[in-house]
């Protein structure tokens, strides 16, 4: 309870660490960092609902998903999953100082400790 209150404050009080032009915030959670893209995801979204093609190719991915066939090694629905990322975009553009910023808030939210992984990576003792 008290971690989705903290959470819900957070959310409240928050600030950009790129405010344009799609808004990206920044939260440490333990051992790293979460990127919150709410305004890109609600982008997407609505560009889905207002383009009948981006919606009929969604739900024809979810046909192909919902199919009751036992998977032969080939998911058709993978190169229309493709060609919708394609049409709606994957990359979130950073322009100027916003790139900046955001290494910056990275930074800011980065555990000082490495955590056993990283160290077993890095060649270290895990």
């Amino acid at each position: 309870m008290a971690d989705r209150l903290r959470r819900a404050l957070a959310r409240l009080f928050r600030r950009p660490a790129v405010t344009g032009p799609t808004p990206i915030y920044v939260r440490r959670i333990p051992g790293g960092a979460v990127l919150d893209v709410e305004h890109y995801l609600t982008r997407v979204i609505t560009s889905i609902a207002d383009d009948p093609d981006l919606l009929a190719t969604l739900l024809e991915i979810a046909d192909e998903r919902g199919a009751a066939t036992g998977y032969d090694g080939h998911r058709p629905e993978s190169l229309l999953v493709e060609r919708l990322s394609a049409d709606l975009g994957y990359e979130l553009p950073l322009y100027g100082g916003e790139v900046a910023r955001l290494a910056d808030r990275l930074r800011d939210v980065t555990p000082m400790v490495s955590v056993p992984a990283q160290r077993a990576a890095e060649g270290g003792a895990a």
